[in-house]
């Protein structure tokens, strides 16, 4: 207990360091070849997403964009990382990227419980959390979709949610690349 407590903690402090230093208003936007990312993502997430029974399945558009790699890692991260919090047994996230002219898409499906209409307004604030008994035993502060946000906004996107209770949640980010 005393070492997954830890773990949180540690978790939770890396958050905010990441919170605090995504006040700047600029980054270095480095080419990043879409199809590699998500294989990246996939390999990094997919033996734990196993052994809790759920699939991610990603597709991507061929290409690069200008993108701040790290920062895009942990937006997906905190995005697959809540679609599998809300998914209590075996289920399936997907993840796309899609190239439209002057964007990267980003979008996310779960098969998970969703959520209320009146929940997702309030999702990305900071420490809020939609089920605050279950977060605190899956490890959650509140910080990584107010850490998305914040990601978003640096790459002048925009994201949103959609969700229907027992039906899942769609998450859609886009990202402006010119």
């Amino acid at each position: 207990y005393i070492y997954s407590e830890g773990h949180r903690l540690e978790r939770l402090s890396f958050k905010l360091l990441d919170l605090l230093l995504l006040k700047k208003d600029t980054v270095t936007m480095r080419p990043v070849y879409l199809p590699s990312l998500l294989e990246e993502i996939q390999q990094s997430l997919v033996p734990a997403l196993k052994e809790k029974g759920i699939q991610l399945v990603c597709r991507s558009d061929l290409g690069s964009v200008p993108l701040e790699p790290d920062l895009i890692k942990s937006l997906l991260y905190n995005l697959i990382d809540n679609a599998a919090k809300a998914i209590e047994q075996e289920g399936v996230i997907a993840l796309r990227a899609t190239l439209i002219p002057g964007i990267c898409q980003f979008q996310l499906a779960d098969t998970g419980r969703g959520m209320e209409a009146e929940e997702l307004d309030r999702i990305t604030e900071a420490f809020y959390r939609v089920d605050k008994a279950r977060a605190r035993s899956q490890g959650g502060a509140g910080l990584g979709l107010a850490l998305c946000k914040q990601i978003v906004a640096l790459h002048n996107g925009t994201i949103h949610f959609s969700s229907e209770p027992g039906k899942g949640t769609r998450v859609t980010v886009n990202l402006c690349v010119e």
